[in-house]
């Protein structure tokens, strides 16, 4: 058996999945919060703030003390916004190990709760940043490390016994897959392949 790995963002997405599940949650606010965060906005950009930390930042600004239904509720309408993100290219490269009963899992540092509809939808697997909840509500922190980097790596093993696949295929478009690139097998790490 196959197994393909999928990083999301700029990879599958034509862009920052992140920022336009803001901009579908705050409506008009999405603007006053940019600019609250403009600090943090400013210094991942210089290299000044891991991305770790500015999403972190930004999860807290935005979402800390929000219901976890309303969040669900939120998640589940924008699944159709985010599939139309998506690029054709990538999407039928995915169909393709489809049809080859390969195991396809999606690896991403963007949200687990948005992503998850999708992936349902798309009946594939994932690994994702989740975010902390307490007695019903956001907290703004991530419940675990965000997956990102050498992060990747560490949930995919976690998770994949990768001496069972006869091939693994890998997707990635960042500095951020890189780890997660080197599990391929020989010739089958794909990097920035989808326009």
């Amino acid at each position: 058996m196959d197994i393909a790995f999928f990083d999301f963002d700029g990879t599958i997405t034509r862009g920052d999945s992140f920022r336009l599940f803001l901009r579908f949650v705050l409506g008009k606010r999405f603007y006053i919060k940019m600019l609250e965060n403009l600090p943090t906005l400013v210094g991942y950009k210089l290299g000044l703030i891991d991305n770790s930390r500015a999403k972190e930042n930004v999860l807290k600004s935005c979402f800390k003390g929000m219901d976890q239904e309303v969040l669900n509720n939120y998640c589940a309408k924008f699944t159709e916004i985010l599939e139309s993100f998506c690029k054709d290219s990538a999407l039928q490269k995915m169909r393709w190990h489809k049809e080859n009963n390969h195991v396809i899992v999606l690896v991403s540092a963007s949200f687990e709760e948005y992503l998850r509809p999708l992936c349902q939808h798309w009946n594939i697997n994932l690994l994702g940043t989740t975010m902390e909840v307490k007695e019903g509500r956001l907290t703004g922190n991530f419940l675990q490390p965000n997956c990102y980097g050498p992060e990747k790596e560490r949930r995919i093993k976690e998770q994949y016994d990768l001496t069972q696949y006869e091939r693994i295929y890998v997707y990635g478009d960042t500095k951020g897959d890189k780890e997660m690139l080197s599990l391929a097998s020989p010739s089958l790490a794909f990097f920035r392949v989808f326009h």
